[in-house]
């Protein structure tokens, strides 16, 4: 991978294959069960992007009969006990037609008289607020012929009402942050603004004129209906996620968990309007919707404007139905075997397991966790370090009735897949037999009380996670959950694994039967209010301040020093939780090291946190778990970036192990073997994948002419890096960490809640002496611009294609056109309300996204493009022409007043929003560090913005952009 292209690739987030390699130490890993989000929640040790872990679009049932739970109408809760302190704190004075219901955990609850549920966690520090709205419908309540319905739905609400304007444009416009998602027992929609002006009021307003005005019209069918069917041909791609698919279904006989949620084909192409609006009508009702805020929003009157606003909305007449199949008992081993082409292979074995409310779940969750805990985990040690597999992974359902638990392996297609699944299964199922240990129950606990606490601090992710607990029957669920692991014991884990892990409760990618069947018999789930009868929520966090996010506000904040040789930026302040963010940059070497170092140097931000005096990868990841805190180390050839998240309290400990993991790594030899094997997996997985195959071409098409192999810029084939990787020691590592690192040129932020003289004092023992043998050179790359060119490249058996388009230009990040470039790229292909998107897939329906990204470099006049679509081979050349004429239409025909406003209001949002995160705001002093820049630069480029005009921008975008300088790259199964 040459240096350009990879900051281009790693700025848009995508990856060719190793090139994205992070270390990533222990407290940044989550539970296998994530407290609140589950069901996407997967232990794979640092996969780069295109060889993630598998998230599923689906999910799956039940092992024995529970009694049926209609959760599209949960019973009303009794609410729990309150303490004192929170009987004191009971809202009065409530608008006409709320009621108070009960509080836990910070979050309060009110019903309104038609049935509406609403959950407010406020939250003044957060700078932003998020608006979800649960419906409790689902794939699992999609009837014969329906199958795929309740997301075809989802895509339809965003379409807009019969007296509202376009949604996704209006949300756009806002900066907001937005999405929907379809899930097996529910639907949800949500949408993260900054609390300004009105923006709190038309959310809310939005929210409520969609539940039950939403414009589900046969014409805007016909337009989503490709973009669905786009959607599924994606899906179809990743031989993971279609292997879970494929497996899940054949777990179950009758119960709808079965179905994935993206649906049958033919169900989703030929479904008439009418039963989807009678669908709509059924369970888009005030009596089968929570609604969630959190965040920045001024309580009372949040509460007056949902009560004004959802209050209007009658109760319905109807009556819910209720859901009634219950999955029997399996008689006996399932086998599937997914013949598709791909570069890996996998395994996974799936047990039927009681839902979230049963009291087995708890020990299930820590089962799950001592199974695929990494490295620590019972898989990991199975198969990894054996050779047998490159990664493992573990699954469990989250769901309102009887789901999966899932274990499962990820093979090189060199390796010896029968060998491989003999051990798996053994793992798996002689945990029956196995004698757990005190010490792996409280690690396995301690992960989950971990992460609970962490998640409590960000309001935005409680929001939108609450929606699986309120799935489940009731939002407290999920903190009753914590509290039930808390308590599980040693026999209470031996017990399930005995109960559940036999294989004929297993469905296989591949198996052999048992000759006597042994069915598991799943007992009967207590209802909400009896699983929730003793328990009382714990007291919410502290809360931070409301920090103001304007440049001249900040630059107020900020203190800037030199301790030493290290720039050092701080900036205190009041956080939820106490929470500190720290960030801290190495610069070193010179094209000369950059160049010698080569394939090794992607090796060593991940081994730094895998091994250093006194710490093996389980105890750092241990002792980072103890104190709350994560620790990642990212990096190349010419520095390392690290992120430290902690809290107050536990600040110089968490200094302490930053300072082992940076001044005394010992390159573990079984840990780069590890590494290096899961590089090659992951490098040979993305062969034939359209776009790791895109991005490899452009970057070799935009390498320097004359560059060779062995040159920085060089861009290697996969082969070529294949067989650089491959010749990588890992004394190669450890000389270039000898011989090169160090901090001669250090950059420290640090934000949040923290005294400045700590980390002053901390500094010297941190980085003191740390010098670099070698004189930093930065590296200054080739701006290249190739002729402009299309290219047509066929893979086999792939459902979906892609389009990536890329030119370059030359261009900084502080000359004086970029805000009016900043503007017209916002118009062109910047989100969706955007030319792209309303073209490609609003107006055209050719595909899920289209979408365009820039970058500018802050050092050198180095800019470029990058187009980049999805979309149904069929329609390859329509997508090119579709992109073709966006792209001049700009040049004939300019922008329009109110695109330019709207795009230069959004812009001032979402920076704005930016630095509503701690993190965010550590990385961007850091920045200015580098740069010799403070919020004065910002400020600068938001007076810019703010005098872009529609001729300015045309004038940009013409300037920089030429179509006929876009080289295009398609790949797919054309042929």
């Amino acid at each position: 991978m040459n240096y350009k292209s990879r900051w281009l690739i790693c700025t848009l987030g995508l990856s060719l294959g190793g090139a994205a390699l992070a270390g990533v130490a222990g407290g940044s890993s989550t539970p296998i069960v994530d407290p609140v989000t589950a069901p996407v929640s997967i232990t794979v040790p640092a996969l780069p992007l295109n060889a993630a872990p598998v998230v599923p679009a689906t999910e799956a049932g039940p092992v024995t009969p529970e009694t049926p739970v209609p959760v599209q109408t949960p019973a009303p809760v009794t609410p729990a006990p309150v303490t004192p302190a929170q009987a004191a704190e009971q809202p009065t004075g409530l608008p006409a037609g709320v009621t108070y219901v009960t509080q836990a955990e910070g979050i309060r609850e009110y019903r309104l008289d038609n049935g509406l549920r609403v959950l407010l966690f406020p939250d003044p520090s957060a700078g932003t607020f998020t608006l979800n709205t649960t419906y409790l419908v689902g794939s699992v309540h999609e009837n014969y012929g329906e199958t795929g319905m309740a997301h075809l739905l989802e895509h339809l609400v965003f379409k807009g009402t019969e007296t509202g304007g376009n949604i996704m444009q209006e949300l756009g416009q806002r900066g907001a942050d937005f999405n929907g998602t379809t899930w097996l027992d529910r639907t949800n929609y949500f949408e993260t603004l900054n609390n300004t002006g009105d923006n709190l009021a038309w959310a809310i307003g939005m929210e409520a004129d969609r539940m039950v005005n939403s414009r589900i019209s046969g014409d805007d069918l016909k337009t989503e209906m490709t973009v669905v069917r786009n959607e599924f041909e994606a899906g179809e791609n990743d031989p993971v996620g279609l292997t879970l698919k494929e497996t899940q279904s054949a777990a179950y006989d009758w119960h709808n968990y079965g179905n994935s949620t993206i649906g049958n084909r033919s169900d989703v192409e030929n479904v008439p309007i009418d039963r989807l609006q009678a669908f709509y009508r059924t369970y888009y009702q005030p009596d089968n919707a929570v609604v969630t805020l959190a965040g920045n929003f001024d309580e009372a009157q949040a509460l007056a404007l949902i009560a004004e606003k959802f209050g209007a909305i009658p109760r319905p007449t109807r009556t819910l139905p209720a859901l009634y199949t219950r999955e029997p008992a399996q008689n006996g081993e399932r086998l599937v075997n997914v013949r598709r082409v791909g570069d890996q292979q996998l395994l996974l074995a799936a047990y039927h397991v009681p839902s979230v409310r049963h009291p087995d779940y708890p020990a299930l969750a820590v089962l799950a966790q001592i199974l695929g805990d990494v490295p620590g985990g019972l898989l990991h040690q199975a198969l990894v370090p054996s050779g047998q597999a490159r990664s493992t992974l573990v699954y469990p359902m989250t769901v309102s009735q009887p789901g999966l638990l899932m274990g499962g392996a990820i093979l090189d297609k060199s390796d010896d897949l029968e060998r491989a699944q003999a051990t798996l299964l053994g793992t798996l199922e002689g945990t029956g037999q196995r004698t757990f240990t005190e010490e792996e129950v409280a690690r396995a606990k301690q992960t989950y009380a971990a992460s609970y606490r962490q998640l409590l601090t960000q309001p935005k992710q409680v929001g939108v996670a609450l929606s699986e607990s309120i799935a489940s029957g009731d939002w407290r669920l999920s903190f009753k959950l914590r509290d039930d692991i808390e308590q599980v014991t040693v026999a209470d884990v031996q017990r399930v694994a005995a109960t559940y892990f036999k294989p004929s409760n297993r469905t296989l990618g591949r198996f052999i039967p048992t000759a006597t069947p042994d069915r598991v018999e799943v007992g009967v789930a207590p209802s909400p209010e009896e699983a929730l009868k003793d328990f009382v929520g714990r007291e919410g966090l502290s809360a931070g301040e409301q920090l103001d996010a304007t440049p001249a506000a900040l630059e107020g904040r900020v203190i800037r020093e030199q301790v030493g040789d290290v720039s050092l930026v701080l900036l205190p302040k009041e956080t939820r939780g106490d929470r500190v963010e720290l960030a801290l940059a190495l610069d070193y070497g010179n094209p000369d090291t950059i160049r010698e170092v080569g394939a090794a140097a992607q090796f060593l931000p991940n081994l730094l946190t895998r091994g250093s005096e006194g710490l093996t990868r389980q105890q750092l990841k241990d002792r980072l778990e103890t104190i709350n805190s994560t620790l990642t180390v990212t990096g190349d050839g010419s520095g390392l970036v690290v992120r430290l998240s902690t809290e107050r309290e536990h600040l110089p400990e968490a200094l302490e192990l930053l300072r082992s993991v940076l001044r005394e790594p010992t390159f573990p030899q079984s840990e780069f073997a590890e590494l290096q094997n899961l590089t090659l997996t992951t490098l040979e997985a993305g062969r034939s994948e359209p776009q790791n195959v895109a991005l490899r071409r452009l970057s070799r098409v935009f390498m320097p002419e004359g560059a060779v192999r062995g040159d920085i810029e060089y861009s290697p084939s996969l082969d070529e890096e294949l067989e650089d990787v491959r010749a990588v020691k890992v004394e190669d590592v450890s000389r270039f960490y000898e011989e090169v690192v160090g901090a001669g040129r250090a950059r420290l932020s640090v934000v949040g809640d923290f005294e400045p003289q700590t980390v002053r004092e901390a500094v010297p023992t941190l980085l003191g002496d740390f010098d670099s043998p070698v004189t930093y050179e930065r590296f200054v790359p080739t701006l290249t611009t190739p002729a402009g060119a299309q290219e047509v490249i066929n893979v086999p058996d792939k459902a979906n294609a892609v389009y990536f388009a890329q030119l370059n230009y030359p261009l900084r990040d502080d000359h004086p056109d970029k805000a009016a470039l900043d503007v017209a790229l916002k118009i062109f292909g910047g989100g969706t309300d955007t030319r792209l998107f309303n073209r490609l897939r609003q107006q055209d329906g050719l595909s899920y996204g289209a979408y365009a990204y820039a970058n500018q470099s802050s050092r050198d006049e180095y800019g470029n493009l990058l187009t980049f679509a999805i979309y149904n081979p069929a329609v390859r050349e329509k997508v090119s022409a579709a992109m073709g004429e966006e792209f001049r239409r700009i040049a004939t025909g300019g922008f329009t007043e109110a695109e330019v406003n709207n795009a230069r209001a959004a812009l001032l949002q979402e920076a704005r929003a930016a630095y509503a995160s701690d993190a965010t705001l550590a990385a961007e002093l850091l920045t200015q560090a580098d740069l010799g820049r403070t919020f004065a630069f910002q400020q600068e480029w938001e007076q810019r913005l703010s005098a872009v005009t529609p001729a300015a921008a045309q004038a940009a975008f013409v300037k920089y952009l030429n179509p006929d300088d876009l080289v295009e790259v398609q790949v797919g199964t054309f042929e």
